[in-house]
């Protein structure tokens, strides 16, 4: 399986304009990685930042020079915001689109609202050889994903797997993983935990293997039961949110329960960012963050460059066990584990294997 890197895995380094595209394609090829995932949400293209013909024709030719595939990110299914991305797609040689539409509206009217958008970009798509995946973006179920998909019923749109979303609206990861799978054009690869904050339950990005998702059974499902060929890391250190909708009116989980099991602190930094509580004394309490405002968190130009370091570590052990995913070592320590764990099947179990100390 080719492994890729997605720009939110950097978004503190790229907010802290410590970052720009050019440096993370580099980054990316230092930890021996095949390809990039470039988030362009939004007016300014977000990590991308720029259109203009020439600058894209300089990130074609790196990436082209280091063999890399390149994916791009944006929300948004308006049929011309959806082209302007496609256009980029084919000056940079991208061959898939992972797209949003939800981020708290009515639900229902925007996955009817996707479903019309995608059919007038289809010829498009045909037309640059670019595969949209449509993501499961904390709003919406598996079941939502996959009911736009065979709406549109094209083979150019198909479910963009995030291993990580459907823990807002209460549903299984794994569950969720193996629903889309057969029809999984890309990908984000993520892992969380769950803590508590005043009393209410929020999700934390961390990194990855290093949290309460089944990591190793979601890259079986990945490798095994969709036809990818490739997989993008997505590391959400230092990213924070809450469950979109109460317990009872979500897809199954329950608080305390398998992934859904709440952490408590002190927490380790290399797990959970610095800062993150902090939201609350700036008005930010139970909201989703933009990476930028993720970045207003840390007060001082120590802090961000503490932040920096432990983001970076993030990646850096993030892509290091999804590489031993990707050879079977870690299903390998996992199963020694089980065998001597005397039928210990439980979240203790998970986590000890999982961790790789």
């Amino acid at each position: 399986m080719l492994l890729g890197l997605e720009t939110f895995s950097y978004h503190l380094a790229f907010a802290y304009r410590k970052m720009n595209i050019f440096d993370f394609i580099k980054r990316t090829a230092e930890l021996g990685l095949d390809g990039v995932e470039i988030l362009v949400e939004g007016a300014d293209l977000a990590h991308l930042g720029s259109e203009d013909p020439g600058f894209l024709r300089d990130v074609r030719a790196m990436t082209d020079e280091l063999g890399m595939f390149v994916e791009l990110d944006t929300c948004n299914t308006n049929p011309q915001k959806l082209t302007r991305v496609l256009n980029i797609c084919r000056e940079l040689g991208a061959d898939r689109m992972r797209v949003y539409s939800s981020v708290g509206g009515d639900v229902k009217e925007e996955l009817k609202q996707a479903a019309e958008d995608f059919r007038q970009v289809i010829s498009l798509c045909a037309d640059y050889g670019v595969r949209i995946g449509y993501e499961n973006h904390e709003y919406e179920s598996s079941q939502d994903v996959l009911e736009v998909v065979r709406e549109v019923n094209s083979e150019y749109v198909g479910a963009h797997i995030d291993t990580g979303n459907s823990m807002m609206v209460w549903e299984d990861p794994i569950e969720a993983i193996k629903n889309m799978a057969p029809h999984a054009v890309s990908t984000h690869f993520k892992d969380h935990m769950v803590i508590t904050v005043n009393n209410h339950p929020m999700i934390v990005g961390v990194p990855v293997g290093k949290g309460s998702i089944d990591c190793v059974e979601s890259f079986r499902i990945l490798a095994e039961e969709s036809p990818l060929e490739r997989i993008s890391i997505e590391v959400c250190y230092g990213y924070i949110a809450p469950f979109r909708v109460p317990e009872d009116k979500g897809y199954g989980a329950k608080l305390g329960q398998g992934c859904f099991r709440i952490h408590q602190p002190p927490y380790d930094p290399t797990v959970v960012a610095p800062y993150l509580l902090r939201s609350l004394d700036k008005g930010l309490a139970l909201q989703s963050f933009a990476w930028q405002e993720l970045a207003e968190l840390a007060c001082s130009e120590a802090e961000r460059q503490e932040l920096l370091a432990l983001q970076d570590q993030a990646v850096v052990d993030s892509v290091e066990y999804v590489k031993k995913l990707n050879s079977g070592s870690v299903a390998k320590i996992e199963e020694r584990t089980r065998t001597s764990s005397d039928g210990d099947q439980g979240g203790d179990f998970k986590q000890r294997g999982r961790r790789l100390d």
